[in-house]
């Protein structure tokens, strides 16, 4: 489990054979490809790889345009499962598979294509008919030819249609035209505007003011209103059937070919991301260099199919390297979690183990609740059952999180809202696992709110602590150990005896000037021990230790500046001590908020508590409430089922993550997608 080492590994081969080798590669799978970036591109495969991008892309344009969807979406994989038709494609090397890929595509392109342009031209055409319908439709019942009016020798002659309150602008600023005025509506009139040619320009200036253009009917038309408006009407009509019949034809044609449709895409898709990701293969003129990183426990196969080529193997300890994940069921589907962050860099540890334990844990806290934890379950069984690849990870991860909510949920006694152990025929037998009432006689039980709250600081406080031993293991990985014993041990035992001086300071009675006196038994750690463990002994051994690991922080970043002047990094002592103090400081400020930040699992439970109490008084109205209880119940599983799970992983990668993860790393991708 965690992360697979890796071998570098270099191809020596004739640049006649790299379209096989690729071939090859692509059988072999368990090849990322590393090119280097002054590398220049080989000419066939560039050719290659144009041609299968532009496939792709005219595909993938289809694919959008007709709205097919890429997978089946949730509610489909519910109700009829994930089925996905496959459809094998076979060439003896990619520039065949390319060639075959374009003779099956290009007819059902053509085809499409050439439906969606006819759909796209009667839209548009239509479009235009409705605007000049609706235009010609105000003016219908005038009786006047349009195409006479320019030929007037002596008269400028405009008929236009404006706003009944510019008429009578209009009006006023021509006063030498003669202007005939009809209503068509409520806001629009009809103007005739009679002029000598003279003034012409007079005219068409004052109804450009006004924004008033010359009304015009196309030339295919008749120039008379009414006759236009007949033919407009008739031609609306055509051109709507003729858009059924194509949308007809259209969507027949969809149905029909979208799963082949798909396919090619996919098919193409792929030949574009790995000929592109190999395409670089050195600058040697008749040889070509394939660079990439294999398995370790793969080389013995790569050795024995690629031994006709000259072969270079190297133990890869780049700092650049890909990251193979190499989990296994539980634990695989949680890779999504720690991805969130980023892929491990090379040497960095692979959180992913204990997140596959503690998300769960988290999430069922702040959901607990018996009933819908039993939901959350089965809906997450329903998912590995019947989805994708990737809803089946997510299922997984689904299934872990709803069973810790049952299991919380039986031990706070919560149950959609009802009390556990008060139902009939499972009550008693529930209610001997019951640790706390948090719902009493109308409200919380404060003590059970307050052991909530201590247990959840408790659980953050181990959580930050394996962040730090785990960063500290990181630093005995790496080969400049510096910051190891500058930082990220002082911060550890910071951190881990900082905390045995808070639960002193707490058992003092929150008195700096009785800490180091007082024989009150310090909290959580006398219930661990077994025996009263008193705040003046605990305070007496952590305060010391709290002091030389802070000094040690400060001191830290000067010994450091002086430690790497070697490597060329040069800073005064002086500068580095006032590092050390800000350091020391937000190292203090993160380490009190990272840990206070915890008690979010607590209180999330106590606010699912208050919500499912609110619900269930609903069923004191009788049965009238039943369906608010019901519809209340969904709402906080939908609602605060997100939200828990946005606050899970907040609480990994603010939290958490920080202490020692960065996930810079490039994931490993194998050449065939």
């Amino acid at each position: 489990m965690g992360v697979a080492p890796l071998t570098k590994v270099t191809l020596l081969l004739p640049r006649s054979e790299l379209n096989d080798c690729l071939r090859s590669l692509f059988e072999f799978e368990w090849f990322h490809p590393e090119q280097p970036e002054s590398s220049t591109a080989d000419p066939f495969l560039s050719e290659l790889n144009g041609r299968a991008f532009k496939l792709f892309a005219n595909l993938d344009e289809l694919v959008k345009k007709l709205d097919i969807p890429l997978a089946p979406s949730v509610l489909e994989v519910i109700g009829k499962g994930y089925r996905v038709e496959q459809d094998v494609k076979s060439a003896k090397d990619w520039a065949d598979l390319i060639q075959r890929l374009e003779a099956e595509a290009a007819p059902i392109i053509d085809t499409l294509t050439s439906l969606l342009e006819d759909t796209t031209q009667l839209r548009k055409r239509i479009s235009d008919y409705e605007a000049l319908k609706a235009a010609l439709y105000t003016i219908q019942h005038f009786s006047i030819d349009l195409d006479a009016l320019p030929r007037f020798r002596r008269f400028y002659i405009v008929f236009t249609v404006a706003a009944v309150k510019d008429a009578a602008e209009i009006k006023r600023s021509l006063p030498e035209a003669h202007i005939i005025e009809c209503p068509l509506t409520k806001n629009d009139s009809a103007l005739l505007v009679v002029g000598t040619k003279s003034d012409a320009d007079k005219i068409d200036k004052v109804l450009r003011s006004f924004e008033v253009k010359p009304f015009l009917i196309p030339q295919d038309l008749p120039q008379n209103p009414a006759a236009a408006y007949e033919v407009v009407v008739k031609r609306l009509e055509e051109a709507e059937r003729l858009l059924t019949e194509c949308e007809a034809k259209l969507e027949e044609m969809k149905v029909k070919s979208s799963t082949k449709l798909l396919s090619l895409r996919e098919a193409a898709q792929v030949a574009y991301t790995t000929i592109s990701r190999l395409r670089k293969a050195g600058d040697l003129k008749r040889f070509a260099v394939i660079e990439g990183y294999i398995p370790q426990e793969k080389v013995d196969e790569f050795k024995q199919r690629y031994s006709s080529y000259l072969i270079f193997f190297e133990e890869a300890k780049h700092s650049n390297q890909p990251t193979l994940l190499v989990n296994k069921r539980p634990i695989k589907p949680f890779e999504n979690i720690t991805l969130t962050q980023g892929a491990p860099r090379s040497g960095e540890i692979d959180p992913t183990p204990l997140i596959a334990f503690i998300f769960p844990i988290f999430y069922g806290i702040m959901f607990g609740d018996f009933g819908q934890g039993l939901v959350l379950f089965i809906f997450g069984l329903i998912l590995r059952l019947r989805g994708s690849p990737s809803l089946k990870h997510w299922g997984e991860i689904i299934m872990a999180a709803g069973a810790s909510a049952t299991v919380v949920g039986a031990l706070v006694g919560e149950c959609f809202g009802l009390e556990l152990g008060s139902l009939p025929a499972i009550g008693d037998f529930f209610k001997r696992f019951q640790l706390l009432h948090l719902v009493e006689h109308g409200g919380f039980n404060i003590g059970s709110v307050s052991t909530i709250l201590t247990v959840a600081i408790l659980i953050g406080a181990i959580h930050i602590f394996i962040g730090l031993v785990l960063d500290v293991l990181k630093g005995l990985k790496e080969e400049n150990k510096i910051e190891l014993f500058t930082l990220k041990i002082p911060s550890l035992l910071l951190y881990v005896f900082g905390v045995g001086f808070s639960l002193s300071f707490i058992a003092s009675g929150y008195s700096f000037s009785e800490v180091l006196t007082s024989s009150n038994p310090v909290p959580i750690i006398s219930d661990l021990v077994g025996s009263p463990v008193t705040a003046s002994s605990l305070s007496s051994i952590t305060l010391p230790v709290c002091l030389v690991a802070a000094a040690w922080i400060v001191i830290g970043k000067p010994l450091e500046s002086i430690l790497a002047k070697g490597h060329g990094e040069k800073e005064s002592p002086l500068m580095g001590i006032i590092f050390g103090i800000v350091e020391f400081l937000l190292r203090l400020v993160e380490f009190l908020a990272n840990t206070i930040s915890y008690a979010r699992l607590g209180i999330l439970l106590l606010v699912h508590a208050a919500l499912m109490f609110a619900v269930t008084m609903t069923l004191s109205i009788g049965p009238m409430g039943l369906p608010i209880w019901i519809i209340g119940n969904l709402g906080v599983m939908t609602l605060e089922g997100l939200i828990v799970y946005i606050q899970d992983i907040r609480l990994h990668l603010y939290e958490w993550f920080t202490k020692f993860y960065e996930g810079t790393g490039q994931p490993f991708a194998k050449i065939a997608p």
